[in-house]
């Protein structure tokens, strides 16, 4: 008797049924973990620059700034996903010479928005700020899946997921827009 090895053309369409059902209910479910993990890669480098910005206010006993900068020397622009900086401002005029600049990140590439501080963050040489700030990290999926990082006049910052309203009494707008 003899034995035939192989698949029948019935198995073989039952076992690519079953991988393009895997595949259309995983594909969807990566392309949001990839996203997801650009915004808190951004968030995090983000907070960590803040925390970079409040130390060495402290240390130095010196004004620290934290802007958007197109040219990694002047706080030139409200979008800071043009770009960042974090500087000691020991001369007062608001611009980063190359002994004063403490850290950059360049621009984003990935089509991520970051919004919400006009003009420059502050820190005095005590660490503190004199306002509450928010700043919002977005991509192209909307208000409901952006962070944010909150920085607290004592200059301490946090972050949460999602369009965040903490009901509380300040003068922030918690329930911002995405670009």
């Amino acid at each position: 008797m003899q034995y035939n090895r192989g698949f029948t053309l019935i198995e073989l369409m039952i076992v690519i049924a079953i991988i393009a059902l895997i595949v259309s209910v995983g594909i969807p479910q990566y392309n949001d973990l990839v996203a997801n993990g650009r915004l808190s890669s951004k968030t995090n480098e983000l907070q960590g620059l803040l925390q970079i910005a409040r130390s060495e206010a402290v240390t130095n006993r010196v004004q620290t700034l934290v802007c958007g900068s197109t040219d990694q020397a002047n706080c030139d622009t409200n979008n800071w996903e043009q770009g960042v900086i974090a500087f000691r401002n020991r001369d007062g005029n608001g611009v980063a010479t190359a002994d004063e600049l403490i850290r950059v990140i360049p621009a984003t590439t990935d089509a991520i928005t970051i919004r919400g501080a006009n003009g420059s963050l502050r820190y005095l040489t005590d660490g503190t700020m004199t306002g509450v700030q928010i700043l919002r990290i977005c991509d192209n999926r909307g208000v409901n899946n952006s962070r944010q990082v909150f920085i607290n006049t004592s200059g301490q910052s946090r972050t949460h997921q999602g369009n965040y309203d903490d009901n509380d009494a300040d003068t922030v707008a918690d329930d911002g827009v995405c670009p």
